[in-house]
């Protein structure tokens, strides 16, 4: 498949090219998830409780391979712009080799310290003898996502969007159906759907390697300091999704322990709705940010500050119809995972606050996806840790004390538009530069 022209003077069209198949890839990763833990809990209380116990694990050393991929997309499609295809394909080849040596450690580094791990993160008794083998074949599966993940975003990177959510598609459905045959038919158990993962990743990378033998993307060996703007770029982003990750899991724990069980189910049905919307609007925005990096490298600031706008009006838009349908309709929405009255209330609660931070999402997300176009390291990371790091904890302080479970909900908002403010720095310097004599242009 031809990658997209990233220089297309049809800008809607362009972006739609590349942020719907994106948007799509990131919807079918959490089908995937969900069809998984239907799969497992099939199994009894034990197995699904290691799946969970594990799946943060996953999402932690995953996020190195997805600050790595970022960073690279940013970079190709910058090389690109700046009409330097043989440096894209460097950026590749030293990206790829960055991902096979970060593979490696984790595979190595799980096998090593997988038992301690487990005792770590809680796992005693049955559990625990439930989870160890199934983190062994595991391992495997997070190697090979590492790969996986920066393949996907070169494509990104090159404008073939299409061709990513294909391989995704391909990798998924193929893990589906082959869940079944090695939980059941081959009576594996859980280690049978680490087994089914790691076989549809064999097949997927394969067929990425046939994509990448075509000489236009053919990845070199080229300088080590081709991995500098990719690591400025892929750094801040990756700690900010291994630091949402880390506070994912502590206000789970902190549910439970302000308020209980049914808290935390609340809690957990809420963040969940919320991520229907984040993840295919997060989605959309790394199938766009090549656009925004590609006119950055060519030194194009109309076609830049015209894609910015198009995003946020978009995106914008779309978050404040959302927020509303979501604030309003929070009880039916709640009602579709449980029918306990206590749950459907506190959850309801939880949403209704949840909610309101959507349109300071899509903000931040705007201005994250314009610093790494434009290679802004430092503001990047300070704004990648802001709304689940240094800003929802001092609100965490004041909020749980006083309102309890809820409490955390509301956190989350205060703490989702103070990052937003701070992403308006970035924003406005993009739609507004400063002439020389210091006033906007």
């Amino acid at each position: 498949m031809a990658d997209s022209d990233l220089s297309d003077p049809n800008l809607p069209r362009l972006m739609w090219r590349l942020g719907l198949p994106a948007m799509a890839g990131l919807s079918l990763n959490a089908l995937h998830q969900a069809v998984d833990a239907a799969f497992v809990g099939r199994l009894g209380g034990d197995a699904l409780a290691a799946l969970v116990l594990l799946a943060p694990l996953a999402g932690l050393v995953a996020a190195a391979g997805i600050g790595l991929g970022i960073g690279a997309a940013s970079a190709t499609a910058r090389s690109l712009g700046a009409g330097q295809p043989d440096q894209a394909r460097a950026v590749a080849g030293v990206s790829m080799a960055a991902a096979l040596v970060l593979a490696v450690g984790a595979v190595g580094g799980l096998w090593a310290f997988g038992g301690g791990l487990l005792h770590l993160l809680g796992a005693q008794g049955e559990l625990l003898a439930t989870a160890r083998p199934y983190l062994a074949i595991q391992s495997l599966t997070i190697g090979c996502a590492i790969l996986q993940i920066l393949c996907d975003f070169l494509a990104i990177g090159r404008g073939n969007a299409a061709f990513s959510l294909k391989t995704l598609g391909l990798c998924f459905g193929l893990n589906i159906l082959l869940d079944p045959v090695f939980i059941f038919g081959l009576n594996l158990g859980l280690p049978g759907a680490a087994w089914a993962t790691l076989c549809a990743q064999s097949v997927t990378l394969s067929v990425w390697a046939w994509h990448f033998c075509a000489p236009r993307r053919r990845p070199t060996f080229g300088p080590l300091r081709l991995l500098a703007p990719v690591l400025r770029v892929g750094l801040p982003e990756a700690a900010a999704v291994a630091v949402t990750t880390l506070s994912l899991m502590a206000l789970l724990r902190i549910a439970t322990a302000v308020g209980g069980a049914d808290d935390l189910a609340a809690l957990g049905i809420a963040l969940r709705l919320v991520f229907v919307v984040m993840l295919p609007l997060e989605g959309f925005a790394i199938g766009v940010q090549p656009i925004l990096s590609h006119a950055h490298g060519s030194a194009n600031a109309a076609r830049f500050t015209a894609t910015l706008r198009r995003v946020l009006y978009l995106c914008g838009a779309t978050t404040v119809v959302l927020s509303i349908l979501f604030s309003m309709g929070a009880r039916p929405l709640v009602r579709l995972f449980v029918i306990d009255p206590a749950i459907v209330a506190q959850a309801a609660a939880m949403l209704s606050y949840l909610a309101l931070s959507l349109p300071a999402i899509a903000l931040r997300l705007c201005a994250q996806i314009t610093l790494q176009a434009t290679v802004q390291p430092r503001l990047a990371t300070v704004l990648g840790l802001a709304p689940m790091g240094w800003l929802l904890w001092p609100a965490m302080a004041l909020m749980v004390p006083l309102f309890g479970p809820v409490g955390i909900a509301m956190a989350v908002l205060v703490a989702a538009w103070l990052a937003a403010l701070l992403a308006l720095v970035p924003i406005r310097a993009a739609l507004f530069p400063l002439s020389t004599t210091g006033a906007s242009v």
